[in-house]
């Protein structure tokens, strides 16, 4: 069925005697600088021609719902505001030193490098919003405007309750980082019916602590964009399982399949960091990359770069301590297998027996309490196609999770000890070749976490191996990660004794890297399951019944009390209830039967909500 995105529009009752105007997109475009798109609050008339215009001072307050769009410059005045609610504003910048409202599901997304002024004031009023700088890196968008947000009054500090993730190459996603948070809610039936509840994040739910009896009876849900959710049958995160990405749009599942159907037991949801795929094998600063591991579990992201925990070997993976420690790493939304396991003499695999494949497996199978999406070890180079292709066959059998094939290549089958000056493009195509079979034997994303064109080519080979690796890399859909990592033998550093770039560190640091996850939702495969969900368009339906929810005749004839209210609302109406609806600002509907016109909104989370009363509607707010 077609989803709608409900657009809508909560009149606010302000003391400011500001003009103010309401979203209509009446004139089929969804342009902020047109004049007919908006209509006054109080007289509906459409504002002044030339009322609102790119760059020139705007002192009245503007509400927005549904998908806007300022190509130019909104200048704010100190009157000027613009809330949103439901909604998103795709804008160029916004200057001045009047404010902005985040309400309920909103976005404001903006493409200029110097995208706000430090005098604006940004309102979160909910925790389900975001900012976007398209242009602003994390780090640049916390020293220029650390002081611009708000929630309740409260200036918004990072990390404390302000998170400020990478998007991508290049820009960062600004929103709260408060404790008690839900952006899954789960619910018994299909259709997003019967029992709901809402499910905190980062926490790991499994069993009876999945809320309102909803262990094994969980049939759809609707996952908020900006988070991830790791949903598994078995309490260990094992059996049939299933990451879903919603990177940037709502995932709306009205039923599962009988893959999970009434089968989960294992949830966890984590906020979603948007990386591109170029990264380091080491903690290496200012390579132009926004994630890096470093073979153990011991690091930190920062600001503009992700950090991938990696159980590099037993030691790693062998109790909950462990488990707690990946569990704990701010942005880490992956779990790196074990590095080298295949190699009894060396590595991970000389180590508590842990080349022997089942050995490997036992511990491997703990991560995946982690709720982290699994990526597999990293064998050497011959390995993928024995070690590790064993590896997965016993995984599948035991309903062991890999989302994501490791690799590493050094191109040791074609003699390099004799052949230091090979020819690169001979070295480029085995590469290619070599993650091409390992695709079409696993078919799953792959990330070379280690590769160069060996220790024994020199610094030419390395180079020209590279300017023709990289292109492939970006453009080649199932690779989802790489990290070059410079010879042992220091013949390819990115830096000079100096500390200065080499020829090969300013390639790979200025090599502008693409998007590793670029679906807007995503549901993940894995070896276990390749099964995927379609997913609608969702609309806005700007002419929704909602807008006319605060006509006075309405507000007239119904009496809802208390309102705001915490627990239960009262009606006062003169005829015979037929239909009672609890509707949310995403247009979810939940039926109720009222008791002696007293209404139970106990069980609904702090917000918005409209009342539909025999088809009638009326906003009220729970406390």
């Amino acid at each position: 069925m077609k989803n709608y995105f409900t657009c809508l529009l909560i009149f606010i009752v302000l003391t400011s005697n500001a003009q103010q105007y309401q979203w209509t997109g009446d004139s089929e475009n969804i342009d902020f600088f047109d004049e007919l798109n908006w209509k006054d609050t109080n007289t509906s008339e459409i504002p002044p021609n030339n009322s609102i215009n790119p760059g020139e001072i705007i002192e009245f307050e503007l509400f927005i719902s549904c998908e806007v769009s300022a190509e130019n410059e909104i200048y704010l005045g100190e009157n000027g505001k613009i809330t949103i609610v439901n909604g998103q504003l795709d804008g160029d910048s916004i200057t001045g030193l009047g404010s902005i409202i985040l309400g309920e599901s909103s976005y404001l997304n903006l493409d200029n490098s110097y995208p706000l002024d430090e005098g604006l004031s940004i309102t979160f009023e909910s925790n389900k919003s975001w900012i976007r700088l398209l242009n602003v890196e994390p780090n640049s968008a916390f020293y220029y405007y650390h002081d611009n947000f708000f929630q309740q009054d409260q200036l918004l500090s990072y990390p404390e309750n302000l998170r400020i993730d990478n998007y991508y190459y290049n820009g960062s996603i600004i929103r709260p980082n408060q404790e008690n948070n839900s952006f899954l809610t789960v619910f018994s039936d299909f259709n997003l019916n019967g029992e709901f509840a809402n499910i905190l994040t980062d926490n790991v739910h499994i069993d009876e602590s999945i809320p309102n009896n909803l262990n094994d009876e969980i049939s759809s849900f609707i996952l908020k964009k900006g988070y991830m959710a790791t949903l598994a049958e078995n309490n260990d995160g094992s059996g049939n399982s299933k990451v879903f990405i919603a990177s940037e749009q709502d995932i709306v599942i009205e039923q599962l399949s009988n893959y999970l159907n009434n089968k989960i037991s294992f949830i966890r949801v984590i906020p979603w960091n948007w990386v591109s795929k170029k990264g380091t094998a080491g903690d290496i600063q200012y390579m132009n990359n926004d994630w890096f591991y470093k073979w153990s579990n011991n690091g930190n992201s920062d600001l503009d770069r992700e950090y991938t925990p990696m159980a590099w070997g037993k030691g790693a993976a062998d109790d909950n301590n462990d488990i707690e420690i990946i569990k704990s790493k701010y942005k880490s939304t992956h779990i790196l297998g074990f590095n080298e396991p295949d190699d009894c003499n060396g590595q991970s695999g000389q180590y508590g027996n842990m080349c022997v494949v089942d050995t490997s497996l036992t511990y491997y199978k703990n991560l995946l309490k982690s709720g982290l999406r699994m990526v597999s070890p990293a064998c050497r180079q011959g390995a993928a196609f024995d070690w590790l292709n064993e590896f997965n066959s016993k995984a599948i059998d035991e309903n062991i999770r890999i989302d994501v094939i490791a690799v590493h290549w050094y191109d040791w089958a074609s003699n390099p000890e004799n052949s230091p000056n090979a020819n690169p493009q001979d070295v480029y195509n085995r590469f290619v070749n070599y993650l091409q079979s390992v695709h079409e034997m696993f078919g799953l994303p792959i990330w070379i976490t280690e590769f160069n064109a060996n220790r024994h080519r020199n610094e030419w080979v390395h180079r020209q191996f590279l300017q023709l690796a990289l292109p492939f890399l970006e453009e080649t859909t199932y690779i989802e990660r790489y990290s070059f990592f410079p010879p042992t033998t220091q013949v390819a550093n990115f830096f000079d004794s100096n500390n200065n770039f080499t020829q090969i560190g300013e390639l790979y640091n200025g090599f502008i890297s693409t998007k590793s996850i670029p679906e807007t939702r995503y549901v993940s495969s894995s070896n276990l399951d390749s099964e995927n969900y379609y997913f609608e368009q969702i609309e806005c339906n700007p002419d929704n019944e909602f807008l006319s929810i605060h006509s006075p005749e309405l507000s007239e004839k119904i009496i809802l009390y208390p309102n705001p209210s915490q627990d239960y609302i009262n009606i006062n109406f003169d005829e015979e209830i037929w239909k009672l609806q609890i509707i949310n600002l995403n247009g979810e509907k939940i039926n109720i039967k009222p008791t002696n016109s007293v209404i139970d909104i106990s069980f609904l989370s702090k917000g918005i909500y409209i009342l539909n009363f025999n088809n009638r509607f009326i906003k009220f707010i729970k406390n």
